[in-house]
């Protein structure tokens, strides 16, 4: 085999390697999902609340989907009064509430927020509480009080406590001059999971159609994002176009929401594999080879080691003389 055949036949095999490790990744990149589905009304999972959407539109209720960011929903005229924005936040944050929300809660819109972090207590993590649409469940030992979540709000917010316990408020509503805001410690208000418990689904429909008004699930959030087509042509033309639509689907935008489990498992994926192939250890192991013993050699060396011991020196000369003389002869 050719030096060119070893070299094709290694990277051959280091190709291999590599594609499988790809495949592996990918496999386990889509099998975990995306995070920021957990809550969304397009997932079946049993954190989404595809169920309660379509529970929703079944009862006729107005209801839609908005797949823009929040700078863009204050800014349509259609919005700015007895609207309703629900938002189910993927994973636990803190309430922080923009000055932009604040004037658009104000204006007498209402704000629904399920996912706000709050503090743990030593309670049980499953709980049936009492609320005017019957028993509901709870599982999250997180609770609101009121020196938790005052920093957040305009001191002078009245606060409304819907469903509570011993340890404090799982939901709790606060009204903002003509609008209001309403929380609650667990994301799982109304998730697929619990479907068998219709007070659960009956309360959260409660919250977001009691102004009557048309009610808005904030899908942008969970990756759904509708870009602007109007946008951006009015942007080639040289006119300013907002500034979210400028960071809609740009690379880094992409990098900044690729979970950092994946990227590590990639580069470390690629860093084993290279160090393996630096080592040459994709190759046929090659077994050093012994010499071979000439016996004749053998005998003559251990016989002129005899000869030495004894002090022959003359019959060496002698014998080695008489072989010469023939030689020349």
């Amino acid at each position: 085999m050719t030096d060119f055949q070893k070299f094709l036949k290694q990277y051959w095999r280091f190709g291999s390697i590599a594609a499988i490790a790809i495949v592996l990744v990918t496999f386990i990149s889509a099998t975990s999902g995306d995070v920021r589905q957990a809550g969304s009304s397009y997932s079946n999972a049993a954190n989404g609340y595809s169920t309660w959407y379509r529970t929703m539109v079944d009862r006729g209720v107005k209801i839609h989907r908005w797949h823009k960011s929040f700078p863009q929903l204050t800014k349509n005229a259609d919005y700015q009064s007895a609207t309703t924005l629900l938002q189910v936040s993927p994973q636990l944050d803190r309430l922080q509430l923009t000055k932009l929300q604040r004037s658009w809660v104000s204006q007498g819109n209402t704000l629904v927020i399920l996912g706000v972090s709050a503090p743990a207590w030593e309670i049980p993590f499953r709980a049936d509480l009492e609320s005017p649409q019957g028993t509901i469940r709870i599982e999250t030992t997180r609770r609101f009080r009121a020196e938790s979540i005052k920093k957040e709000l305009p001191q002078s917010t009245f606060k409304e406590l819907v469903v509570s316990d011993r340890s404090g408020s799982a939901i709790a509503t606060f009204k903002l001059e003509k609008g209001m805001v309403i929380i609650a410690s667990t994301p799982h208000l109304a998730a697929n999971a619990y479907q068998d418990f219709r007070p659960n689904y009956e309360l959260l429909a409660e919250l977001v159609t009691q102004d009557r008004g048309q009610v808005l699930v904030d899908e942008y959030i969970h990756g759904y994002i509708d870009r602007d087509r109007k946008a951006a042509t009015s942007k080639r033309k040289g006119n300013t176009a907002s500034e979210d639509l400028k960071t809609d689907g740009d690379a880094l935008g992409y990098l900044a929401n690729t979970p950092l489990s994946i990227v590590l498992l990639n580069i470390l994926l690629g860093t084993f594999v290279v160090i393996w192939q630096q080592n040459r250890r994709f190759g046929k192991v090659i077994i050093p080879k012994l010499p071979e013993i000439d016996n004749s050699e053998a005998y003559i060396q251990a016989l002129s080691g005899v000869l030495r011991q004894a002090n022959s020196s003359e019959f060496v000369l002698q014998n080695i003389g008489r072989a010469e003389q023939l030689a020349w002869q």
